[in-house]
C-alpha cells in the first residue's frame, strides 16, 4: 500500500461518519460470538441470514415530552462540590458520556439516568448548577429490516432524548440529558444487533454570541447487524441545539440526507466537523 493510499485510509477512519460501500458484503470470517448450530443454519440457507440493503429504513413514529425523565436524571446527577470556580458561559463543554453502548447482543444496556451527553459552560462540575431546565423532549424511531426472503428480521424502536434551554445565571440555552432510549429490540433468531452513541467533542459548540450562548452539539448513532456470514453497519446523525431545535441531518437511507449542498444547513454549524467535502456518506 502506498504512503497515499494510507494516509487516505487514516483520514476515512477518523470521519467519524463513513457509511462503508461495502457494508452489506461477505464477512469471509465466522463470527466468534455465534454457535456451531447458528454457523451451519447460516451456511445451509444464507439468502434467510442476509439482510436486504434495499429493505432497511428509519421512520420517525412520534414526538412528545418525558416529565419523569429529567427528575430521574437529576436524582443520579452529581452533586457539586468542587465549591466556586471560573465558569466560561460562551465556552460549551460536554461534561457527561462522549460514547457509551445502547444495546448490545439484542439487549438494552443503557443507563438512561446516568449515561446522557451535555453541552455546558465550561467551569460547571454538574448541570444542576443551571437552572430553567425544560421538560425533555422525545423523537421516537422505529428501525426495521428484511432479509432476502422479504421477512422482517429487525424490528427496533428507540427515543432520542435531551432536555434545552438550561441557563447560568439568566444567560445562554444549554443541554442536558441527550440520549437514546431502547423500547423494543425484536430480531429473529440467528440474527445480533449492537448501537452505540457518541457524541464527537468537536461537534459541541456555541451557536450563539458570547454574552447570549447557544450550545449545539450532534449525536452519532451506529449500528451493527450481524449474523455469522453476513454483517450491515450504519449511522445516523442528530443535530440538537440549546433551544430545543432538532434535525436528522444524516442517515445511510436518504439520499436527500447525504448531501449538504441538496439541504439548508443554515445554523447547522455544528454540521461541519462530520463533513468530508460535500458528502457524509459515500
Amino acid at each position: 500500500m502506498t504512503m497515499k493510499k494510507i494516509a487516505s485510509t487514516l483520514i476515512t477512519a477518523a470521519a467519524f461518519f463513513s457509511f462503508s460501500a461495502a457494508a452489506f458484503a461477505q464477512v469471509p470470517a465466522v463470527y466468534s460470538e455465534f454457535s456451531d448450530f447458528e454457523t451451519k443454519a447460516a451456511e445451509r440457507n444464507p439468502d434467510y441470514y442476509t439482510i436486504n440493503p434495499a429493505s432497511v429504513r428509519l421512520v420517525r413514529i412520534s414526538e412528545g415530552e418525558d416529565a419523569k425523565l429529567l427528575e430521574e436524571q437529576r436524582k443520579a446527577a452529581p452533586r457539586n462540590e468542587a465549591g466556586e470556580s471560573l465558569v466560561l458561559i460562551e465556552k460549551i463543554i460536554n461534561i457527561a458520556e462522549k460514547i457509551w453502548a445502547i444495546i448490545e447482543k439484542n439487549a438494552p444496556v443503557v443507563n438512561i439516568n446516568t449515561q446522557y451527553a451535555t453541552a455546558v459552560p465550561d467551569g460547571i462540575t454538574t448541570w444542576t448548577q443551571l437552572q430553567s431546565w425544560s421538560r425533555p423532549r422525545t423523537y421516537t424511531y422505529g428501525f426495521y429490516a428484511e432479509n432476502l426472503y422479504g421477512i422482517t428480521v429487525l424490528d427496533v424502536q428507540y427515543k432520542v432524548a435531551y432536555t434545552y434551554g438550561g441557563n447560568y445565571d439568566g444567560k445562554g440555552k444549554y443541554l442536558t440529558g441527550v440520549t437514546v432510549i431502547p423500547e423494543k429490540v425484536d430480531l429473529a433468531w440467528g440474527y445480533k444487533f449492537s448501537m452505540k452513541a457518541q457524541v464527537p467533542d468537536s461537534t459541541v459548540v456555541n451557536v450563539g454570541t458570547h454574552a447570549d450562548p447557544k450550545a449545539a452539539m450532534q449525536l452519532k448513532l451506529n449500528w451493527t447487524i450481524s449474523t455469522a456470514i453476513k454483517s450491515s453497519d450504519g449511522t445516523s446523525v442528530y443535530y440538537i441545539e440549546g433551544d430545543g431545535a432538532f434535525a436528522e441531518i444524516a442517515s445511510p437511507w436518504k439520499a436527500a440526507d447525504a448531501r449538504f449542498d441538496d439541504m439548508d444547513v443554515t445554523g447547522y454549524q455544528a454540521a461541519a466537523p462530520l463533513a468530508a467535502d460535500d458528502r457524509i456518506f459515500e
